[in-house]
């Protein structure tokens, strides 16, 4: 399937109504590949009408939730990265600003006077913080924990935020790109210097909060205050997700091998210290994309669905077996997110899929183009393809000719027909392929529970 790529599009102009992308909360973060606010609103107005229910099963930090309020729609977000949901809570969330502001001065004061903080032992901490920072990153964690009632959730989840947010920041590691890395640039300007979190935190707050003032005003614009709601989640196992069909759908899935959404998010989880070490390495490996993945012989025996794909990863595999791998996980996993996708989209319904093209070990990946052949198998038709120049998405620093950094995307925007074509009998194939199985696992017992 050739995508058409005669529709370039400039998306700043097409939405003239937002003034820059870090306009309203969209400024708490610079998580990785996020999808810039013109683009998410130019998808949703594609694809739905006002009072409509948006889902994005990757929404990442929640542009689209962002967006989807704003333009007076519901949304639904769905994120494997417990990073990735917190902020997305934090940031469509609507707070009592007053008390925001009443908050922030006693948390000050309170970290100011402790002197008892958590103990941080995660891989490499004294490699990536200093002494000093690392103890005032925990005297925060541990004075948020004891200042914030458990009842009080919606508040401790902003600060919780806020402190994942500090971390980059306050470490060695170079701020350019979204992986933690100390490159030559970054050992020259933060050698020998301490980066305190107490001054980060109080900064940074006063930025959020004026954030939220403006989308809480954005909001009052729209009239009724829309519903967002944010589960974290697998992709892959949406229909056990959702108890309802959703009107339409905008998403950015992971690019292969682009992003490492672990090394990206693992300093501020370490630091929030709500998972361990181990238990973040296995969820690394599960994300769609990853190429933290052992070269596994089901994969590359398997058929894949479509031959373009399976010519492709024949012709990796000849220079790299663990690539080929890598590259059949993508397509795998892709298949069950279309799958479920058509499950919860109701018919007729419109689905804007964004995505880029790439290289693995020199081959070029049409990435697009084989998710709008996976997508036709699923019952997604394709409807029209729009084109658009990377600027800069928190992309990762060019490094050694770094393969995987995307210049330009396809916007994709499907419609559901009635049936899938083609896809039953290749997900029902994965049953037992151990690459695969606790994603059918979940699946399995998803559906059982519904």
């Amino acid at each position: 399937m050739k995508l058409d790529a005669s529709k370039p599009i400039d998306l700043r102009s097409l939405v003239p109504e937002i003034p820059n992308t870090g306009y309203v909360t969209h400024s708490f973060d610079s998580y990785p590949s996020k999808m810039i606010p013109h683009m998410a609103r130019f998808l949703i107005q594609q694809v739905s009408k006002p009072g409509q229910t948006i889902l994005d099963p990757l929404c990442g930090s929640g542009s689209t939730l962002i967006e989807a309020s704003l333009t007076g729609r519901n949304a639904i977000g769905i994120d494997i990265n417990p990073l990735a949901t917190l902020l997305a809570k934090a940031k469509t969330s609507t707070y009592d600003v007053s008390v925001l502001k009443h908050q922030l001065p006693e948390i000050l004061q309170l970290l100011k006077n402790s002197k008892r903080g958590c103990s941080y032992e995660f891989p490499n901490c004294n490699f990536w913080f200093t002494p000093a920072t690392l103890r005032k990153l925990g005297i925060i964690k541990i004075a948020l924990a004891e200042y914030l009632p458990t009842n009080d959730s919606l508040y401790a989840l902003f600060w919780q935020a806020l402190l994942s947010m500090i971390v980059r920041q306050c470490s060695r590691a170079d701020t350019r790109g979204p992986k933690p890395f100390i490159s030559k640039k970054a050992r020259q300007k933060r050698k020998g210097k301490h980066f305190d979190p107490f001054k980060f935190f109080d900064k940074k707050a006063c930025q959020w909060i004026s954030a939220v003032e403006e989308y809480q005003s954005e909001l009052k614009r729209v009239g009724q205050v829309p519903t967002i709601e944010v589960t974290r989640g697998d992709a892959r196992m949406l229909s056990g997700l959702i108890a309802r069909q959703v009107d339409a759908i905008v998403t950015s899935p992971p690019y292969l091998s682009a992003q490492d959404y672990y090394r990206s998010s693992k300093l501020q989880l370490f630091i929030l210290g709500q998972f361990s070490p181990s238990y973040l390495r296995d969820w690394s490996r599960s994300v769609i994309g990853s190429d933290r993945l052992l070269a596994d012989v089901s994969l590359l025996e398997m058929r894949l669905p479509n031959a373009d794909a399976e010519a492709i990863k024949e012709r990796i595999a000849r220079c790299s077996p663990k690539k080929a791998c890598v590259f059949a996980k993508y397509i795998v996993d892709m298949t069950l997110v279309l799958s479920e996708i058509s499950k919860v989209l109701i018919k007729d319904g419109k689905c804007a899929v964004v995505l880029g093209n790439n290289l693995v070990e020199r081959v070029p990946i049409p990435t697009a183009e084989l998710i709008a052949q996976l997508a036709s198998q699923m019952g997604l038709d394709l409807k029209s393809t729009y084109k658009d120049k990377v600027r800069d998405r928190h992309v990762p620093v060019t490094r050694n000719g770094h393969s995987g950094v995307v210049e330009e995307e396809y916007l994709m925007i499907f419609q559901r027909t009635n049936s899938q074509v083609g896809s039953a009998g290749f997900v029902e194939s994965l049953e037992g392929l151990e690459a695969v199985t606790p994603c059918l696992e979940g699946r399995n017992s998803t559906s059982a529970a519904r």
